[in-house]
């Protein structure tokens, strides 16, 4: 009980100690830059989470792909 309350008052001083620091510590345009790219990664992260949704459940069709086809004739040749 002890260790996880130790890491609870860690967190908390490290968060209040970042928020701190961009509070007095970043100019308007560093606080900017950094509102920029958290917002950059937020819209990665919904469209990838959106891509997987899309490919979840998605069942390929076993025509065979040229690339495919070449690489077995391939394995083929070399006696596999």
């Amino acid at each position: 009980m002890e260790k996880i309350r130790n890491r609870a008052i860690s967190l908390l001083l490290v968060v209040s100690a970042g928020a701190l620091l961009y509070h007095f510590g970043l100019t308007k345009e560093a606080r900017a830059s950094i509102r920029k790219v958290i917002g950059t990664v937020h819209a990665a992260y919904i469209q990838i989470g959106g891509t997987l949704s899309d490919i979840n459940g998605t069942i390929m069709d076993e025509d065979m792909l040229p690339n495919r086809a070449s690489t077995i004739s391939q394995w083929e040749k070399l006696g596999y």
